[in-house]
């Protein structure tokens, strides 16, 4: 079956930030926020490290939820591990965001164990890549859309660049490093436009 994501701003091979919900073989709800990118049709995957609870869910019962949202607080909650059971819906055999605007209910098909060395992030822990196939899509609000963090960098470069002329050279030589990092995760998870917006921004910094 094909699914049709561009609703909720989905691009095919982009990468988004979203919240992972996974339910243990004991019932136990957990959440996460992982990157997730969708690979057309209906195929999607994710990569994870190994040791969290997300995972282990993952690997004992082959599914897991993407939730479309961007609430701050379900974002910083499920990254710090507290993210209590009212935020959840009610369902006793699954985890799924309560309220939230969008979610994609994935089987897992395929995990692919990728050591420190294969990974651009190093570190001491393996990463799993998860290719799943999508079981089920429920938007709740026409209006959701799925959060790509380009943006974000790319509003950061701005706000820098309406003062990189009236700072001193140490601000200066901050800006441009943060705008060099933004630059460099925009080409790893954004569209075309965004890339080329960030690629003229930078041209205009390296003029002043």
């Amino acid at each position: 079956m094909t699914y049709d994501l561009s609703k909720l701003g989905i691009e095919k091979d982009l990468q988004y930030e979203c919240i992972t919900t996974t339910i243990s073989r004991n019932g136990v709800k957990n959440a996460g926020a992982f990157a997730f990118i969708y690979l057309g049709d209906d195929r999607v995957h994710c990569h994870i490290f190994e040791g969290s609870k997300t995972l282990k869910n993952i690997l004992d019962t082959n599914e897991y939820v993407v939730n479309i949202t961007q609430d701050p607080l379900v974002f910083t909650y499920a990254t710090l591990d507290c993210l209590s059971n009212e935020y959840y819906t009610t369902d006793s055999d699954i985890a799924i965001i309560k309220d939230t605007p969008a979610y994609i209910i994935v089987d897992v098909e395929n995990v692919e164990i990728k050591t420190p060395e294969n990974f651009p992030i190093k570190g001491d822990n393996n990463i799993y890549f998860i290719d799943g196939k999508i079981r089920d899509l429920v938007i709740n609000d026409e209006h959701a859309q799925a959060y790509n963090r380009g943006m974000s960098g790319l509003i950061e470069g701005l706000v820098n660049f309406s003062r990189y002329k009236i700072v001193d050279d140490a601000k200066r030589k901050e800006y441009m490093d943060r705008l060099i990092e933004n630059q460099r995760v925009i080409e790893k998870v954004s569209d075309e436009k965004t890339k080329k917006a960030m690629a003229d921004l930078r041209a205009e910094y390296e003029k002043n």
